[in-house]
């Protein structure tokens, strides 16, 4: 039994970390693992560990965005089928810069591979590394579960403003370029409708026929492009349509801008990958 409780605290402590890590957003998130590695738990040299190819999944979640719930099952789901033994993943929560509503990296952490050769673990080490693995497998599950649950905007807030841009150039842009190992990738959940000072595709309170080229002019001449370093970009959420909007958003208005975001992302060096409109189709 008391084996059991030092496990669960050893697991439980990684959580524990990401409070005091979460708050200051300056720290890159590749550099910090909310994740306890088994190999330390169980003292087994971490050179043992089976070698995959590198991969990072950032999901970027719009909190001024509150999808129906099959939208927001999809981003649950996405996430799961994406993640292997290995990957990184991110979880950063962006909002409008307003009280209590706070752009954020809720949950970054590597999970542990397999050891390589069993045979030259020992018994009782190789028990306590898989006891830990099954434990680090669902505590991943359960955080990445509650972290996006939690990212996204109560239906009873109101933010009328949504910073898409600035908080894709100022934040997620750099914490994806910061890991070069492997391939990168970022899930952005949101409906990629900005309505900021930089620019709104708003008119009366509907989504408006926008001009791709004249708001990339806007964007580039604010300084609003970004460098994700050759990242694979997945939208989910694109267009989705509130209670309180007006209108129905066809192609006539989704086009451009789907069109803008392939621009956007081009000239950020990345690429759009998949542009769900609002579900994403694709695999990661």
């Amino acid at each position: 039994m008391a084996c059991v409780t030092k496990l669960a605290k050893f697991v439980i402590g990684g959580l524990l970390g990401s409070f005091a890590i979460s708050a200051s957003l300056p720290l890159i998130a590749a550099e910090r693992n909310d994740i306890k590695s088994c190999y330390e738990f169980a003292k087994i040299d971490p050179s043992t560990a089976t070698s995959v190819p590198g991969r990072h999944l950032f999901v970027a979640i719009d909190g001024t965005f509150s999808p129906d719930l099959n939208i927001k099952q999809s981003v649950h789901e996405k996430v799961h089928l994406f993640l292997q033994p290995g990957d990184k993943i991110t979880i950063i929560s962006f909002s409008a810069y307003v009280k209590d509503y706070y752009t954020d990296v809720l949950f970054s952490g590597r999970l542990d591979t397999n050891i390589a050769d069993r045979d030259d673990v020992s018994k009782k080490n190789l028990m306590t590394f898989d006891s830990c693995m099954n434990k680090q497998t669902q505590f991943v599950k359960t955080k990445i579960d509650a972290h996006i649950k939690h990212a996204f905007k109560p239906d009873d807030v109101d933010l009328p403003k949504t910073e898409i841009l600035s908080n894709l150039s100022q934040v997620i842009a750099p914490q994806v370029a910061a890991d070069n190992e492997g391939r990168r990738v970022l899930l952005l959940v949101s409906d990629m409708v900005e309505n900021s000072d930089v620019t709104s595709f708003y008119s009366k309170n509907a989504l408006k026929v926008i001009a791709p080229e004249q708001e990339m002019q806007k964007i580039t001449k604010a300084n609003m492009l970004s460098d994700f370093k050759q990242a694979d970009i997945y939208v989910l959420g694109a267009g989705w349509v509130p209670a309180t909007s007006k209108g129905f958003r066809g192609g006539q208005v989704m086009l451009p801008l789907k069109q803008f975001w392939q621009q956007y992302f081009e000239s950020s060096h990345a690429e759009l990958k998949g542009f769900g409109q609002p579900v994403l189709m694709t695999d990661m």
